[in-house]
């Protein structure tokens, strides 16, 4: 591996420059790495689907909401620290960066581990409460058991990488995905069947447990390759005090972590009720709507790796002062995003069209009525999904400047004032085709929203993020007179 530009150059290259190339050089290993991961995750759904039938991918899809559930915490500290870390390299303030780091992986370490904790225990009465289908029950309490088993590791892992794409770094934490994917998509097969016996068959759990071992193996090859680098979040010698955080320093992050964290807990909670709403219907209709969800993931993933590098150049120009460039960064990366979501949109369609129903049968191998609902599912939702570039690259804007709160209540508005209601109330009239059709509502009135607050909202007055702080006091000399 050739050894990453040194932050100076990274952060020059993020406030000079033509933004567009800038934006999609950061962006397309973030990109390249959620495909990765998507395709990991369809990799395990094919297997899981393949090997135990459609029950057992209504487990997937509910593990799934949940991990997205409680990641909302440990994004929200990650995003705030990448932009207090971004924004302290175009103040040129190194210091901050390390203090910063110190303070999020003491956070992230603790927390992940009551929530593992805390998701092996509960996960029955959680799967109970979703009304999750007598056929899929226990499928889904294993797979949940073992996916909160394997948080501690994803969580420390997915902060240190946003730390470092807060420092403008996207393509080493790309190399270090490489491994976890590697290491997933051999692992999930092998620990779901036992190899013909060559392994203890673990059934729907080995893919909670492939997770765990694929995502401590690149956390470990990842921290050692930063320290070996000697990368600006490293810690060394006298910088290791700052694993134990500063009161105000932690104060800080948690208020600003916390309207991301909510964001990500109500979206998904309005999710976990619509959710119960699906298996209301069946173990049918819920299995359709497994398989289908598969597929948006790949229309989502642009406008959220282009959110993150519009994010990342933002902040480190906010602190350097370059107003202007942030508007253009905007302006350009909204409108890449559209025209890649909606390419991406076309193109599901279009294998769909030429190919039938292939893809969605790499999930629902039996096919019939579950297939049929699965594909007028896919029909009505997937479009919506391009207005989510309009709604992340401008929360990602604002949020740059440590903005946090606003997008978190658009999306509160979204989901439950609008989402939720529209699919509950026209359900009498359109039956299960109201949840469907909620999706594009929610999509399309979160980008007018996020447009309203970016064009007409306060967010640019605030002050950077450690400017409230007072400068942290130098540690005393040894040989100091007391």
């Amino acid at each position: 591996m050739s050894a990453p530009a040194p932050a100076p150059v990274l952060a020059s290259r993020f406030v000079a420059g033509p933004i567009t190339p800038t934006l999609l050089r950061f962006a397309w290993p973030l990109l390249a790495t959620n495909l990765l991961h998507a395709a990991a995750g369809t990799w395990s759904a094919v297997w899981v689907g393949q090997v135990l039938g459609a029950n057992a991918l209504t487990a997937v899809a509910t593990a799934t909401v949940l991990l997205f559930m409680l990641m909302g915490a440990v994004m929200g500290i990650g995003t705030a620290a990448g932009v207090a870390i971004g924004q302290s390299l175009g103040a040129g303030d190194m210091a901050a960066v390390k203090r910063v780091t110190g303070c999020a992986l003491t956070f992230v370490a603790g927390f992940s581990l009551l929530v593992a904790a805390a998701g092996w225990a509960l996960a029955p009465v959680l799967i109970e409460g979703l009304g999750t289908p007598p056929e899929s029950h226990g499928f889904a309490v294993a797979h949940v058991r073992y996916t909160c088993l394997s948080m501690p590791a994803i969580f420390v892992y997915l902060v240190t990488v946003m730390m470092m794409r807060g420092a403008g770094d996207s393509r080493t934490p790309f190399r270090f995905t490489l491994v976890w994917i590697a290491l997933s998509v051999l692992l999930v097969p092998a620990l779901l069947t036992g190899l013909g016996g060559l392994l203890p068959g673990t059934g729907i759990a080995g893919v909670g447990l492939a997770n765990l071992i694929a995502a401590g193996a690149a956390l470990a090859a990842l921290l050692a390759y930063v320290y070996h680098r000697r990368l600006p979040i490293a810690l060394h010698g006298k910088d290791l005090r700052h694993l134990r955080p500063e009161p105000a320093l932690l104060s800080l992050m948690v208020r600003r972590a916390l309207p991301v964290g909510l964001e990500s807990i109500v979206t998904q909670g309005a999710y976990f009720v619509l959710l119960g709403q699906v298996n209301t219907y069946g173990a049918a209709t819920a299995a359709a709507y497994s398989g289908a969800a598969q597929l948006w993931t790949y229309v989502q993933m642009p406008s959220n790796a282009l959110a993150a590098s519009m994010s990342a150049m933002a902040a480190m120009n906010i602190g350097a002062g370059h107003w202007a460039r942030v508007e253009r960064i905007a302006r350009h990366g909204c409108g890449v995003g559209l025209a890649v979501a909606g390419g991406g949109t076309l193109l599901i369609y279009g294998l769909g069209a030429v190919f039938g129903e292939l893809p969605l049968r790499l999930f629902i191998p039996a096919g019939g009525e579950v297939l049929e609902q699965a594909r007028r599912i896919n029909f009505i939702v997937l479009w919506g999904w391009i207005a989510l570039a309009v709604t992340m690259g401008l929360s990602a804007m604002v949020r740059a400047n440590g903005a946090m709160l606003a997008p978190t209540l658009i999306f509160i508005v979204t989901m439950w004032a609008l989402r939720v209601p529209f699919a509950l109330g026209l359900k009498p009239w359109l039956g299960e085709a109201a949840i469907w059709w909620s999706f594009p509502f929610g999509s399309l009135t979160s980008a007018l929203l996020a447009y309203g607050y970016y064009r007409w909202g306060r967010w640019r007055e605030r002050p950077l993020m450690l400017a409230q702080l007072k400068p942290e006091p130098l540690p005393a000399r040894r040989d100091a007179p007391r």
